[in-house]
């Protein structure tokens, strides 16, 4: 099933879904910016934390 989820995400945003750049701003939303394992909430870290999980689930 996240195999499915992941490839779908994929064929609709293409390589933004997975590999995009994520934009500087995003290190002050949320707390403050640190590793993921410090500051798991900071918007950037949850941005990475999910490309992370799409690329990690595509088989195609």
């Amino acid at each position: 099933m996240r195999a499915v989820l992941c490839n779908t995400l994929f064929r609709l945003f293409g390589h933004r879904a997975c590999c995009g750049r994520i934009p500087e701003w995003t290190a002050h939303v949320g707390q403050r910016w640190d590793t993921y394992d410090v500051a798991p909430l900071n918007l950037y870290n949850v941005i990475w934390s999910i490309q992370n999980w799409i690329r990690c689930g595509m088989t195609d």
